[in-house]
């Protein structure tokens, strides 16, 4: 009873020492991770008159897709940082004199570690697709919505090729004076004007509106070479800019926005080796990451029990190392896995595989290097 009593002391004593650094470690990668999104949503959304509230909403997109990243890389950076102090502090030294494996603290950081590969996976299954989706769609509202109240008067606006839009003056939203110009069809150009008017967001992200009043539309007509005039009292004219829309979204990869299902499917009808490989590679590696909080977890222990100095400084040099390795070795299997000389499968498995081995390799050597 003694030995089960001092053996939930043991278990309690490592959580308290885990809990802590990864109650920070989540704090300052949410910072840092966070941070540079926010840096990264915000270049895209400059100048498009987007306000605090939508900044807000755009980290709140963020978050899901960030925390299926941010809890591995916290559980790895606390249970090194945990056991590596106990291990600096020569208590590993003490519990191997009285009996007690070095194994014995592998149990508490692979719960940690589950409860953490749980939410990790609901993170990138789930709340990647709504993150994305959300984020891409704020960002192209926001680049729509700088588009309608972005006709200066006075000046010529051509937005998309072959499209000039021209208002002589402006009341609050309505414009005055406005001529409109579409030649993207050569052979039927077409000249609008309109004694008022307003630009409205369409119901698709990439539409944009013309409402004009008291106007006449002026269309050639190539067949008998002349000019047909058809005056309105109301007329709404549809723009599509999408691709101006679109540029703003392209920082955050449409494909993550799929879900599960769709990525399945994504899978089987792509037509293009790159878009098949990466849909492969995009599904798989939301249930590998997961996964890795598992695998980091097998490699902290060992790695943090050896007994020297410095657990903080050499917690940040190990976890560094090895995310910095996951993620490149990942990075470069799926750019293979697009050229079809690599399995996109195994390109999302294989940072977990390599980390697999190298945490049989550190137990193995566990017991000597805990004594």
């Amino acid at each position: 009873m003694q030995r089960a009593m001092r053996m939930r002391l043991l278990d309690r004593y490592l959580l308290k020492e885990i809990a802590g650094p990864l109650a920070v470690g989540l704090g300052l990668f949410f910072v840092i991770i966070c941070f540079g999104q926010v840096l990264k949503v915000s270049d895209s959304i400059t100048g498009l008159g987007i306000t605090l509230g939508e900044l807000l909403d755009a980290l709140m997109y963020s978050l899901p897709p960030l925390m299926g990243l941010l809890l591995p890389v916290s559980g790895l950076f606390a249970i090194l940082l945990g056991v590596g102090r106990m291990a600096a502090d020569r208590e590993m030294v003490a519990l191997s004199s009285c009996g007690v494996s070095p194994f014995r603290l592998l149990p508490v950081p692979m719960v940690v570690a589950v409860a953490l590969a749980v939410a990790s996976g609901a993170s990138m299954i789930f709340g990647e697709p709504w993150g994305v989706r959300g984020l891409r769609d704020l960002m192209a509202r926001s680049a729509q919505q700088a588009l309608t109240a972005g006709v200066r008067p006075g000046e010529f606006h051509q937005w998309i090729s072959g499209v000039t839009i021209y208002a002589q003056k402006r009341k609050g939203h309505e414009l005055l004076n406005v001529i409109l110009s579409d030649r993207r069809d050569e052979k039927r150009p077409v000249v609008i004007s309109a004694q008022h008017g307003e630009v409205r967001m369409g119901t698709r992200t990439q539409d944009l509106v013309f409402e004009l009043a008291d106007g006449a539309i002026v269309i050639y007509d190539k067949a008998s070479n002349g000019y047909k005039i058809i005056h309105f009292v109301n007329s709404h004219y549809l723009l599509d800019v999408g691709g101006l829309v679109g540029d703003k979204a392209r920082t955050v990869a449409a494909i993550q926005g799929l879900t599960m299902g769709e990525l399945w499917q994504e899978r089987k009808d792509a037509t293009s080796l790159s878009r098949r490989a990466t849909a492969t590679v995009t599904f798989n590696r939301r249930l590998a990451l997961p996964f890795a909080t598992l695998v980091f977890a097998l490699l902290a222990v060992p790695l943090a029990c050896r007994a020297q100095g410095g657990a903080r400084a050499r917690g940040f040099l190990y976890s560094a190392a090895i995310v910095g390795g996951y993620y490149y070795v990942g990075r470069a299997a799926e750019l293979a896995s697009r050229t079809g000389s690599f399995s996109p499968v195994l390109a999302a498995w294989l940072p977990n595989l390599l980390g697999a081995v190298a945490a049989v390799v550190l137990l193995w050597r566990f017991p000597r290097r805990a004594a």
